[in-house]
C-alpha cells in the first residue's frame, strides 16, 4: 500500500516484469501459430498450384482466358476433395515461390534434376520427355555439330538450358541467349535472331502442330537429353507429396490418366512405375555464394546507364531547341515522337526495336538490329531523350523571356544567348528533375533482360534460384541503393555549384 493508504505503487522493476510476461506470451502465441500452420500446411482446404502459363499443353491460357492443360486436369482430379487455385509464376523464381510458401505445389511439366532434388521434394516421374533442338526451316543446321559458332536460345531456369550448357556442343557455340519463355525462343529462331533453340519435345510439338507453325521450323533428329517429368512440393511436406502420388496411382488404375492423356496428346504418354515409396529427401547442402555473376551483371548495368546518359541528355537538349523551329513538319514529327515514347511502355519499345524492326520494310530489304546490347542502348537513348526534351522545355519556359530580348539588344547572337545566358539557367532549374530521371534509369536497366541481355537483377535472380540463397537479393538491393545515393550526391554538388555558391 502507499504511504497514504491509496492504490499500490508500481516501481520500474514491476513494469519490466510485466513487460517481460506480455512479451513472452506474444512470442508463445506467434510461435504456436507458426508451428500449427507448419504442421497443418498439407491439410489445408485450398491447394495453390504454381505454373508457367506459357507451356502448352501442360498448362496455358485458353482463348476464354482460363488456365487449362494436361497438368491442370491431373491436378484437379488428384485434389478433387479440395479447392485448387492455379497461380501463374515466374518460372525462374519457382524455388523461391515454393520455399516461401507462396504456392504449395509446382506442377507444370517440370523435369527432374539433381539441383531441384536438393531444393525441393519431388514426386516419382509421371511422364518421359526429351530436350530437342529446333531450327528455322531454311537453316543449314541438320545435326548438333552444325551448332558450332552459332547462337542458341534457351528458356532461363529450364532443364533445357541446363542440359544444353552441360552438353559438349555448348562450348563450341558462339553465344547462348536466355529468355523468359519458350515462345520467345521460337520467335528468335523464326526471325533469325538466333540459329536454334533447345526446348521440351512434348511442349514444342504440341505448340507447333496446334498453331500450324510446324512448316516454319524443323527438329533435329539428335536429342540433347532425356528426362522425367515430376511434381514438386516444399521439402519436409511428405504428406502432400504422398497424397499426390497416391492420387496419380489411382488415376492410372482407373484409366482416368490415360483418358486425360488421349484428350491432350491423342495417345497415352502418362508414365508411372509402381515402385515402393522411398525417401526423396536430398541432402540440403547449400552452395557457396559467388559474387561473380553479380559483378558481371553490375558491369552491364553500368554500361547501359552510362551510354544512355551520355547520348540521351545532349539529344534531348538538341531536339528541345529544334522544337522552336519554324518548320511545322519538324515540330509535328517531334510531337509525334514524344507522344509515342511517353505513351508506350519502355518494355514494349525494347521488344519492337529488337523483334519488330525486322518486319519494317526499307529500301533494299528490311531494317534489323542483331546486336542485343546495341538494340537495348538505342531504345533507352531514344526513350529517355523524349523525357529530357520535356524537362528542358519546362526549364526554358521558366526563364524570363526578357533575358533573351536583352541579350539581342546587347548584341549577342542567338547561339551566344543560348549557351551563355539561357542554358546555364535552364540546367540549374532542371537539375532536380534530371536527377530523378537518372535514378529511374538505374532501375529501368533491369528491363533489358527481356531481349536477352543479362544485367544485374537477372543475374541475381539466377543466382538465388541456383543456390536457394536470398542473400544475393540483399546484396543487389544494397548495390542499387548505393548507386542511387551516389547519383543524388553528385547532383546535390552540381545544384550547389549552379546556385552561385549558395547552400541548397
Amino acid at each position: 500500500m502507499g504511504e497514504n493508504g491509496g492504490a499500490p505503487e508500481f516501481g520500474v522493476e514491476d513494469l519490466v516484469m510485466k513487460f517481460r510476461k506480455v512479451l513472452a506470451m506474444c512470442f508463445l502465441m506467434v510461435f504456436g501459430t507458426f508451428m500449427f500452420s507448419f504442421k497443418t500446411a498439407a491439410l489445408k482446404s485450398e491447394i495453390i498450384v504454381g505454373l508457367d502459363i506459357n507451356v502448352p499443353p501442360m498448362g496455358f491460357l485458353s482463348e476464354s482466358n482460363e488456365i487449362v492443360g494436361f497438368d491442370i486436369d491431373l491436378a484437379k482430379e488428384v485434389f478433387s476433395d479440395k479447392k485448387v487455385t492455379f497461380q501463374p509464376i515466374d518460372w525462374d523464381a519457382k524455388e523461391l515461390e515454393l520455399n516461401s510458401c507462396k504456392i504449395d505445389v509446382i506442377w507444370n511439366g517440370m523435369s527432374k534434376t539433381p539441383e531441384r532434388e536438393q531444393n525441393m521434394l519431388l514426386t516419382r516421374p509421371y511422364m518421359k520427355n526429351r530436350q530437342i533442338v529446333i531450327v528455322n526451316k531454311n537453316s543449314a543446321i541438320n545435326k548438333l555439330e552444325d551448332l558450332q559458332n552459332k547462337t542458341v536460345c534457351v528458356q532461363k531456369g529450364s532443364t533445357g538450358s541446363d542440359a544444353f550448357k552441360n552438353h559438349e556442343i555448348s562450348n563450341q557455340t558462339k553465344n547462348i541467349i536466355e529468355l523468359e519463355n519458350m515462345l520467345n525462343c521460337l520467335n528468335e529462331v523464326e526471325t533469325l535472331k538466333s540459329d536454334a533453340t533447345v526446348v521440351d519435345e512434348i511442349v514444342a510439338k504440341y505448340y507447333l502442330n496446334g498453331k500450324g507453325l510446324s512448316g516454319s521450323f524443323k527438329i533435329l533428329n539428335q536429342e540433347i537429353s532425356t528426362e522425367d517429368y515430376v511434381i514438386a512440393v516444399k521439402k519436409g511436406n511428405t504428406e502432400l507429396k504422398d497424397k499426390i502420388e497416391r492420387g496419380l496411382l489411382t488415376l492410372k488404375e482407373s484409366g482416368k490418366a490415360e483418358e486425360i492423356s488421349q484428350k491432350w496428346f491423342g495417345t497415352n504418354l502418362f508414365f508411372w512405375e509402381d515402385l515402393e515409396l522411398t525417401s526423396t529427401e536430398a541432402s540440403n547442402t547449400s552452395k557457396d555464394l559467388s559474387l561473380k555473376p553479380i559483378i558481371q551483371g553490375l558491369w552491364v548495368t553500368f554500361k547501359i546507364f552510362l551510354f544512355t546518359i551520355i547520348f540521351s541528355i545532349p539529344l534531348g537538349l538538341i531536339l528541345c531547341v529544334l522544337q522552336n523551329s519554324r518548320r511545322k513538319i519538324l515540330k509535328l514529327l517531334l510531337k509525334i515522337y514524344i507522344n509515342i515514347v511517353r505513351g508506350t511502355p519502355l518494355l514494349l519499345q525494347l521488344f519492337f526495336v529488337f523483334y519488330g524492326l525486322p518486319y519494317v520494310p526499307v529500301i533494299g530489304g528490311y531494317l534489323t538490329i542483331k546486336d542485343r546490347f546495341l538494340a537495348g542502348i538505342l531504345t533507352f537513348v531514344f526513350n529517355y531523350a523524349a523525357y529530357f526534351i520535356e524537362i528542358f522545355r519546362s526549364g526554358f519556359l521558366a526563364v524570363d523571356k526578357g533575358q533573351n530580348e536583352a541579350a539581342q539588344v546587347l548584341g549577342f547572337s542567338k547561339t551566344q544567348a543560348l549557351f551563355k545566358i539561357l542554358l546555364p539557367q535552364v540546367l540549374r532549374i532542371t537539375l532536380p528533375t534530371i536527377c530523378n530521371e537518372c535514378v529511374t534509369l538505374v532501375k529501368d536497366t533491369a528491363l533489358i533482360f527481356a531481349i536477352g541481355v543479362p544485367e544485374l537483377l537477372s543475374n541475381t535472380k539466377n543466382l538465388v534460384n541456383s543456390t536457394a540463397n536470398i542473400s544475393s537479393y540483399i546484396i543487389t538491393g544494397a548495390i542499387y541503393l548505393v548507386i542511387c545515393m551516389i547519383i543524388v550526391q553528385i547532383f546535390r554538388k552540381l545544384e550547389i555549384k549552379f546556385s552561385c555558391g549558395g547552400k541548397v
